[in-house]
């Protein structure tokens, strides 16, 4: 951090979350997960803050973790790895997570996770060996893809109208979702919703480049969402990226949306105060 003059670092659980578990079993190492970050975090406060790990396979147990990470704990979000077991969050009996994120006032992260075994299959094994086809199903393309649907999914149940302030985040410069705006607003049929599809992912989401310093994605998303919902974000440790410092001095910024970007932004969203 200090070397790439990183102040203020959001932790969150890594691969291998036990939120993807259930019953009882979820629900206490999730419990335990938090406890040891905010363990980790109360080492150093002023550097670190924390997005809960939720056993989101219990929805009524999920929303009462979140309240106890945010009430308790300290953290201001929730980190969601992939889908339910069952699948989408986008069914009703998950929505209990998303008021209970909106009444916190406190951002759910939607992060990649593997996609299951029949996705695997039908779409990622190929002609090319076991370790290209593993890859391409994960973090070289399909779990990408798989949050942006995921996200598209959230949006069309009409989530963010029944809960017009809360808000999500997505990373890598949002799942393949901004270069595909326009289009949904023209050829997806969502006469249900309150908005365009677009009005949604400009409203109500908040974009990270997780790592992947790219100035053409940047320049996208700026142009599609704009300064005010992007974050920046390293994706440490499974990254290192050596021009986390520097890359924001190459976008031909003005100060003031670099200051947005890097650290503005995402206080405001976090409810971090001076002395974080």
């Amino acid at each position: 951090m200090n070397n790439q003059d990183v102040q203020i670092q959001v932790l969150s659980y890594g691969n291998g979350s036990p939120s993807n578990l259930v019953g009882q079993k979820a629900i206490e190492l999730c419990q335990k997960a938090n406890d040891q970050l905010a363990n980790y975090i109360a080492q150093y406060p002023n550097r670190f803050v924390g997005f809960a790990t939720l056993p989101i396979n219990e929805p009524e147990a999920a929303a009462r973790e979140f309240e106890r990470c945010i009430n308790d704990l300290g953290f201001k979000g929730a980190l969601i790895m992939g889908r339910a077991q069952d699948g989408f969050l986008d069914q009703d009996k998950y929505d209990i997570i998303f008021k209970k994120a909106e009444n916190l006032d406190v951002p759910i992260y939607l992060h990649p996770a593997p996609v299951n075994s029949d996705i695997y299959q039908s779409y990622y094994k190929g002609n090319y060996p076991e370790v290209t086809a593993a890859t391409f199903a994960c973090f070289g393309y399909g779990w990408h893809i798989d949050v942006g649907i995921h996200a598209i999914h959230l949006v069309l149940s009409g989530i963010f109208d029944r809960y017009p302030k809360l808000n999500m985040i997505i990373g890598h410069w949002g799942e393949f979702i901004p270069f595909f705006l326009e289009r949904m607003d023209e050829a997806l049929f969502a006469e249900h919703l309150n908005h365009p599809v677009s009005y949604y992912f400009k409203n109500n989401f908040y974009i990270t480049p997780s790592g992947m310093l790219t100035k053409p994605q940047f320049d996208l998303v700026k142009k599609e969402v704009g300064i005010d919902r992007i974050l920046y974000a390293a994706d440490y440790p499974y990254i290192e990226p050596e021009k986390l410092g520097v890359f924001l001095d190459e976008l031909g910024l003005t100060d003031e949306e670099k200051e947005k970007i890097s650290y503005t932004n995402g206080a405001k969203l976090l409810g971090l105060s001076s002395n974080n």
